[in-house]
């Protein structure tokens, strides 16, 4: 997903979280996750893309999938379960809106990004990519047949 479909969609979760709570910081806290949860593909382009960090080679290495190796560290069904334990038990609205906004970016980026790579179900969970050792290539769709 590119950076202004999660800006676009992250306003509306932020727009309906207000409408039905009331609750500016937890409205934010969604809208803001929402979009710089992309962050850590920034710090996988420094480690493993080889590249100078200019916007174009960046945003190259990203929508074109130049990428070989990547860790998405943010991007974690298990991370959101450590949110959610803490949200409930916390009962803060700005944790609550960090879920939220998490959840339903992963949520975008998993119908949006898996069929164009062609990348397993399975890759949204950290424990997977640790496990196929972060490679691309062991995390792709193998053909059927072939």
């Amino acid at each position: 997903m590119t950076t202004r479909v999660h800006a676009c969609t992250s306003a509306a979760l932020g727009g309906v979280i207000y409408a039905i709570t009331n609750s500016w910081q937890e409205a934010a806290a969604a809208l803001i996750t929402g979009v710089f949860i992309d962050i850590d593909h920034i710090f996988d382009f420094l480690i493993f893309s080889g590249e100078r960090l200019t916007m174009r080679n960046f945003t190259s290495w990203c929508d074109e999938m130049k990428w070989n190796r990547i860790t998405l560290i943010f991007h974690s069904y298990e991370l959101f379960i450590v949110l959610g334990f803490i949200a409930y038990y916390s009962g803060s609205e700005a944790v609550t809106g960090i879920l939220y906004g998490a959840v339903f970016h992963i949520i975008m980026d998993q119908t949006g990004n898996l069929s164009k790579a062609r990348l397993s179900q399975w890759f949204y969970f950290l424990a997977y990519r640790i496990i196929k050792r972060f490679k691309k290539d062991n995390m792709r769709i193998k053909d059927e047949g072939g």
